[in-house]
């Protein structure tokens, strides 16, 4: 697998806003010169040409280090290698292990293109210990998935391996470490798996690369990283040079690259650290580095000294957009000064952003859904930006606003208030950081020792990040982040990246005219924007509380229900397992099949809208101005049979939770501009949906399994959009949510049973109730029988897939609820031993199977396999043959306990969602027995071959299916 890092506005600065010391910051003072500035006499008080001079603000403290936290365990062997090893109890029983690579594609040589994910594939083919793919089976056997790309990745710069499993079985930590130290020097790189792999690595080649977004990621890359240490070394080889990849480029590599000294083995879980160390070290000490030491290179891509662009216009391409990155160089991350100065970045993006937001929802922009965007393909370099999506007609607008907003913050910085907000968002964050701690999980400790051997990223203690965080933020000022901004945007220059589909290339600007739009953006004269007026202080009044009628007990499971006066029901856990967290969910029988066919349209795409409306007497900008630094969201939706809502907060906001779940109930928006921004959204895909891949393939999939029935297609008709009737759609959303005495609501989360129970009382309790219960919808077009086979022709690349959905109107029994996920679980593995280990024909194959009881009890499976186009009736013959293997003979012994092995591990971990679905399925049905969850392990472990047979024989009929096959055009 190959991996482009993402950035997160709040993770980035939670990651780097790290903490080590106390000490005080000093004044601010200048150490950098400006650079050059143009000029114009027209500059005013509000309205100037002129950016002030550059200078990066210095602090006393900058190059303080930040101080690892003492709960990690950190050495190093005397061959070089670096281990971490850390006790945690989250989830428990288990483990995480990564074996972390200081060498990914940049290191390649000339002739070694693709050979550093090339080798990580070889990985999971033969090991001295683990030949073939021993491996995999026996890992498997602990519980988990295994393979290349589902426990490895590799991007320029890293490759790394990762583990999970169970410590409460005696010797499967230590045969993993084992795996770790086979993965480090003893993978055998045999020639015949070798050449069997190559089938795999060219399939994954064409689903990453042969689509809209793999042309994109290489576009872009190349312009970022030219002239760069990393120009030309993308991870993913194409179809030429792994057609050349041999067996002695792929030794090479592991020869010079996987070293002790470019390795580190991490270890987190539920056991005891000074064991975990013995047996590393045991293991590792005799690890020896080759003969000859290769240097590793500095790896590093810098700024840019004048702007660049890419225009990509593409069949494929999904809608209309502007983007615009920033090179930079890294940051060294260490440090408090770093810390800092990232801070103040995302400070400046964040409040651009906004106003960029806020404008368009008053609807005073040509574009729609700004955001924050970067492209960091590698770890030396840094591409913040901003993005928007348009109307290709309007793109060229759209850059010039984006780049004029820029330039607007150069000229007069940012607002004390406005940074108010921003930093109250990541004051929140770091809240929520730091109350997460005691919850967080094994494998999240695991990434920040693999980041902080790779890259230096902080791995503070969560008392000391906290301090720190709330330090900067403390005492960032609108001055220092204006600074900050100015120093960090004048020393590069912006890359200006547009896209759009083909059908509108008319419309996409070429380079020249992007050339000229960044030439007069960078001379405009530009207002100062206006402070903010003051907002709303509070969201509703808080009402009385009312009766709560009944309390009982979901036994024998923790769920408390109530019955409030008006009739609605809740039911509720207390959890601990997200600290400060609350999720919640609500539903009600009814849905869009109560609807005639003309209101359907409005029913499914209300929901939407009335999330970017706003709600009661605030617009979307007035709401996001309220919730700024709180953490609370609602979401509703009219479904196929049933309304919902979901929505979540953190434990300190629970009250604004129930307030926006009241307000959405009495007193929902739907304003135009939310509408104009989700038809801008979907006209692009209306236009032509066969054009992309996969969603004409989704849509030929659903048009026969619905017998073309245009509700249950995935992209409406353009007419349709056209004909959208915005005072119909509130109205419908206004009549499915008006009564709320048919609900259940879910809570599940970090809250106590009395603030649960009076909030409930006062925010669900007044809620208009006492009408008729209402029934699910019914009307589902039944599955056809016999096999339906049809071909769609869409995109110019080379993919390929065989789409195949299997649906019987099954009984859902406790016991076939129990053996659904065994048969997906047996299903994946012997397709993919099958599929891409044995035939090479495919990178991973899909298996998904679903139960659904409303508006017709149905058991759905679904298998979907890319590959070659010219090669998919091979695959469907093969697939088809293994299916009736397995419905007439059941699974091997061996395929049984691994299935049995990994569900039961699956059902050990329970989070929020567990409880919130099992108290929708069990609360309004009292006639379902809940006891079958509590007895689901023991009863799974009961199971047999004899049960999955039975079950794949009733569902895998080889006679009565539907199969598309996805083929490029021509």
């Amino acid at each position: 697998m190959t991996r482009f890092q993402s950035i997160r506005l709040t993770a980035l600065v939670v990651a780097l806003v790290a903490t080590a010391c106390s000490s005080e910051s000093g004044d601010s003072s200048s150490t950098i010169a400006p650079v050059s500035t143009t000029t114009s006499s027209a500059a005013s008080a509000t309205t100037t040409t002129t950016v002030p001079g550059v200078a990066m603000p210095v602090f006393a403290d900058d190059d303080e280090m930040v101080a690892v936290d003492p709960d990690v365990t950190i050495g190093m062997l005397e061959n070089g290698l670096t281990y971490y090893i850390r006790r945690n109890t989250r989830p428990g029983t288990r483990a995480q292990l990564r074996l972390a690579v200081a060498a990914g594609s940049a290191l390649e040589d000339d002739d070694q293109r693709g050979v550093a994910h090339y080798l990580e594939h070889m990985m999971f083919n033969g090991t001295e210990s683990f030949p073939a793919n021993e491996l995999v089976r026996v890992l498997e056997r602990f519980g988990s998935e295994f393979g290349p790309d589902i426990n490895a990745y590799t991007s320029l710069d890293q490759t790394v391996y990762e583990l999970e499993v169970p410590t409460d079985t005696d010797g499967i930590l230590e045969t993993a470490i084992d795996v770790l130290f086979e993965w480090s020097n003893r993978a055998t790189i045999d020639p015949v798996e070798v050449d069997a792999e190559r089938g795999v690595m060219l399939e994954e080649w064409r689903l990453r690369s042969q689509s809209f977004f793999g042309r994109y990621f290489d576009e872009v890359s190349d312009v970022l990283l030219a002239g760069s240490s990393y120009e030309g070394h993308d991870p993913l080889a194409d179809e030429d040079e792994l057609a050349v990849t041999s067996v002695e480029t792929l030794q090479r590599f592991y020869r010079d690259w996987y070293r002790p000294d470019l390795m580190a083995v991490v270890a987190v879980g539920d056991f005891d650290v000074d064991e975990v160390e013995q047996l590393i070290r045991t293991r590792f000490e005799a690890l020896e580095p080759p003969s000859t030491i290769r240097p590793r290179p500095e790896l590093a891509a810098g700024s840019f000294s004048e702007p660049g662009f890419v225009v990509l216009t593409d069949p494929e391409s999904p809608n209309a957009f502007v983007e615009l990155n920033y090179p930079l160089p890294a940051l060294d991350q260490r440090t408090i000064g770093s810390a800092r100065q990232e801070l103040a970045l995302v400070l400046a993006f964040d409040m651009i952003v906004t106003r960029l937001d806020e404008d368009s929802r008053r609807g005073d922009t040509s574009f729609f859904n700004p955001s924050f965007a970067a492209n960091p393909f590698v770890d030396g370099q840094r591409t913040p930006g901003l993005a928007a999506s348009a109307d290709p007609s309007d793109l060229v607008d759209t850059a010039a606003a984006l780049l004029e907003e820029v330039r607007r913050a150069l000229l007069h910085g940012f607002r004390s208030d406005e940074l108010e907000r921003a930093v109250a968002g990541i004051r929140s964050q770091v809240e929520l950081e730091f109350e997460s701690v005691r919850t967080k999980q094994d494998g999240q400790y695991a990434e920040d020792y693999v980041a902080h051997f790779l890259t230096g990223t902080p791995i503070p203690s969560a008392e000391s990040n906290r301090d720190l965080a709330m330090r900067l933020l403390e005492e960032t000022t609108p001055e220092q982040v204006t600074e900050t901004f100015r120093a960090t945007i004048q020393s590069t220059a912006p890359l200006v990246i547009v896209a759009g589909p083909e059908f509108a290339a008319a419309d996409i600007p070429d380079e020249a005219t992007l050339r000229q739009v960044v030439a007069e953006a960078a001379v405009a004269e530009l207002e100062e924007r206006a402070a903010d007026e003051a907002g709303a202080e509070q969201l509703m009044v808080r009402p009385d509380p009312v009766e709560i009628v009944s309390r009982s007990q979901l036994v024998p499971l923790a769920p408390t229900v109530l019955e409030l006066a008006n009739g609605v029901r809740v039911a509720y856990v207390e959890s601990d397992i997200a600290a400060d967290a609350v999720a919640m969910q609500a539903t009600s029988p009814g849905g869009w099949l109560l609807l005639p066919d003309e209101d359907v349209l409005e029913a499914q795409l209300i929901g939407s809208i009335v999330f970017e409306s706003g709600v009661a007497g605030f617009d979307q900008v007035a709401l996001a101005r309220f919730l700024s630094g709180e953490v609370a969201q609602v979401f509703t939706s009219i479904e196929e049979s049933r309304e919902t809502i979901v929505g979540s907060a953190e434990s300190d906001d629970l009250e604004l939770l129930f307030q926006l779940i009241h307000l959405y109930f009495v007193e929902p928006r739907a304003d135009g501009q939310a509408l104009d921004a989700l038809v801008g959204e979907l006209r692009p895909l209306a236009t032509d949906r066969d054009r992309i891949p996969f969603l004409a393939l989704a849509d030929q999939v659903l048009r026969s399994r619905y017998g073309g029935d245009a509700r249950y297609l995935p992209i409406p008709s353009v007419e349709d959009l056209d004909a959208f009737d915005l005072a119909r759609a509130i109205e419908i959303q206004q009549e499915r949510f008006a009564d709320a005495s048919d609900f259940v609501f879910t809570f599940a989360g970090d809250f106590t049973a009395g603030e649960l129970e009076d909030l409930a009382s006062r925010y669900l309790g007044t809620l208009p109730g006492g009408g008729e219960p209402e029934s699910a919808g019914t009307g589902q077009p039944a599955a056809p029988d016999g096999v339906v086979y049809e071909v769609v022709d869409s995109g110019d690349g080379a993919l390929g897939a065989v789409f195949y959905q299997f649906s019987q109107e099954i009984e859902a029994t406790s016991e076939v609820r129990l053996t659904v996920p065994l048969l997906e679980s047996i299903l994946n593995q012997r397709l993919t031993a099958l599929l891409r280990e044995d035939l090479g024909a495919t990178y991973s194959p899909f298996v998904t199977i679903a139960i659904q009881d409303e508006p017709i009890e149905i058991i759905e499976a679904i298998v979907e396999v890319s590959g070659d186009p010219d090669g998919l009736q091979p695959i469907a013959d093969a697939l088809l043959t293994d299916l009736a293997d397995l419905a007439g003979s059941g699974p091997t012994a061996d395929e049984m306990a691994i299935a049995v092995e990994q569900t039961v591990r699956d059902y050990e971990l329970i989070g929020n969602q567990f409880w919130l679905d099992l108290m929708t399925r069990y609360v309004p049905n009292p006639d379902l027995d809940p006891g079958e969850v509590a007895d689901r392990i023991p009863d799974t472990m009961s199971l047999t071959s004899s049960d999955v047979r039975a079950l794949a024989a009733a569902l895998l009929t080889l006679d009565d299916y539907i199969r598309v096959d996805l083929v490029p055009v021509g």
